[in-house]
């Protein structure tokens, strides 16, 4: 009896050494695996107080649309800690108090047809185009900032009204993907999820 006793013993025992290694070896493996890259974005925001920020990835030919949780501009700034290859093909939407409902969603023009990487935009340059991409190229940095500016336009609601909408655009042109797209005196929208790339 005794021998059985000390048999089951040392069976658990093993077994319990067995597991207890298995585990420690599984966290071990874990604690080494890299973390994914992390950036924190910034929106520095001039005209655009309490206006809600999105943030959408949607890349031509995967099905999967990424948002991360909307804020609000406090103080004209806003910002997020998000995955670093989130901001390839990055789009941002602008939700403001004082939007007439125009029949779309608002967004940031990374840049405007004819404008080069780095070249300076003013309100009255932004007014002046029709065409524009609302996909940002991304950054491979841990930080990045972004100056945008979001103006009270014109514009008309579906019946017709006319209303206020905001023209929202990088006030330095940033590197952008593909489509540039139709922008009604350099107001950019979308219905659906901006697909980039």
């Amino acid at each position: 009896m005794t021998s059985r006793v000390l048999t089951a013993a040392l069976t658990v025992g093993l077994a319990a050494a067995l597991l207890g290694g298995s585990s420690a070896s599984i966290s071990a493996a874990d604690a080494a695996r890299p973390t994914a890259p992390r950036t924190h974005l910034t929106l520095q925001v001039t005209g655009c107080e309490g206006c809600q920020i999105g943030l959408t990835q949607a890349l031509n030919g995967r099905r999967t649309v990424w948002q991360a949780k909307g804020r609000t501009v406090r103080d004209g700034s806003v910002s997020w800690n998000i995955p670093t290859s989130r901001t390839h093909g990055l789009s941002i939407t602008v939700l403001a108090p004082w939007d007439g409902g125009a029949g779309y969603v608002p967004t940031v023009a990374f840049r405007y047809a004819g404008e080069r990487v780095g070249s300076d935009i003013t309100n009255a340059i932004a007014r002046s185009k029709r065409k524009a991409s609302a996909c940002w190229a991304g950054t491979g940095s841990d930080r990045a900032t972004l100056p945008i500016t979001v103006v009270h336009a014109h514009s008309t609601n579906p019946p017709g009204d006319p209303i206020r909408t905001p023209r929202a655009f990088t006030t330095v042109t940033q590197r952008w993907e593909t489509p540039m797209e139709r922008a009604w005196h350099g107001i950019s929208g979308t219905q659906d999820a901006t697909y980039c790339g």
